[in-house]
């Protein structure tokens, strides 16, 4: 029996915290019904103390803290609930719990991050060279603060060495049935994925982003040229153009673009292109044609080829996905 500690610390997303409970109970009862051993010994540990209140009115009550806990087979962070602007100072008040899933991955505990958990274990250093996703939305923000992780913002479960990562909201989800698998078996992952209506082998997080332009830096001629691109979505606008735009030269404008967005200017171009086809698909009654031409495109061919890299969906696929399901009965 592996013994799982879930991390309960201050604005922990309650709700994450209870899922994840309830798959890993789910998985002893699946396995006591196949006549196996029960897998999982899962405890809730509080930082620095036992009954902590979740900003929704729930209150969780811990039977030990961090400093009690000697040893633990699975350390598990949820994701937080605070806004962008408040993780540095969340992280530095946070300094005990990431020394602690240092010192616990030191002594062979398996590590597994949630959806924005990435962050603790990314200030921990134990994701430096290392795989790794999130939330899709926290990924730029993510590389831009730990350059030395490989972070994968269209993957759902990353799995390096001891230490499993899961992607963004619900689809964090998915990790721990990979974790279940791993660890129970394949007949029991599926079982859950069905039971709780789970999307079982799910890859990839693109359907679900929103590209909003990779705003956080400083480098102000890069906003105007950014700016630039989102005013002239309807036309086929060249790298050059841009840059002209700008009053740099197409080799230092490259160069400062990818500094800052970490896209080079045709990435960016096509991500914005495609986020405006998106919003437009997910109307449900858009062309296809039409919506191609809108954003500068002529061929459809290209388009649907870009668009199902960039989504995982043929455009058709997308706008059908997004119809409306719910009717009056």
């Amino acid at each position: 029996m592996k013994h799982i500690s879930v991390i309960i610390y201050n604005n922990v997303l309650s709700t994450a915290v209870s899922t994840t409970v309830a798959l890993l109970m789910s998985a002893n009862e699946a396995a006591l019904k196949r006549g196996m051993p029960i897998p999982f010994e899962i405890e809730l540990i509080g930082v620095g103390t036992k009954t902590v209140q979740s900003i929704l009115p729930i209150q969780f009550y811990c039977t030990r803290i961090l400093a009690e806990v000697a040893r633990t087979d699975v350390v598990i962070i949820p994701p937080m609930n605070i806004a962008a602007g408040q993780i540095e100072s969340f992280l530095d008040d946070n300094w005990e719990l990431i020394g602690w899933i240092r010192d616990k991955y030191e002594r062979k505990a398996e590590v597994i991050s949630l959806c924005t958990g990435a962050y603790f274990l990314a200030e921990s250093g134990l994701l430096d060279g290392m795989p790794a996703t999130s939330h899709w939305d926290a990924i730029t923000d993510l590389a831009r603060r730990y350059p030395k992780i490989l972070f994968k913002p269209d993957h759902v479960v990353t799995h390096s060495k001891a230490i499993i990562t899961g992607g963004g909201g619900f689809s964090a989800l998915n990790a721990m049935l990979y974790f279940i698998e791993k660890n129970c078996s394949k007949e029991i992952a599926i079982e859950l994925s069905k039971f709780y209506a789970l999307d079982y082998g799910r890859t990839s997080q693109n359907i679900f982003s929103v590209f909003s332009g990779q705003r956080l830096h400083d480098d102000q001629d890069i906003h105007r040229a950014q700016s630039y691109i989102e005013e002239k979505i309807k036309a086929d606008i060249s790298v050059e153009q841009i840059a002209d735009h700008v009053n740099m030269s197409k080799r230092n404008f490259i160069r400062r673009f990818k500094n800052a967005t970490r896209l080079n200017p045709i990435e960016y171009i096509q991500r914005t292109k495609i986020e405006v086809a998106k919003k437009a698909l997910e109307m449900g009654n858009a062309n296809i044609a039409d919506v191609t031409y809108s954003i500068g495109y002529n061929d459809l061919k290209t388009f649907r080829s870009l668009f199902k890299k960039i989504t995982g969906l043929t455009p058709i696929d997308y706008r059908n996905r997004y119809k409306g399901q719910f009717e009056e009965v």
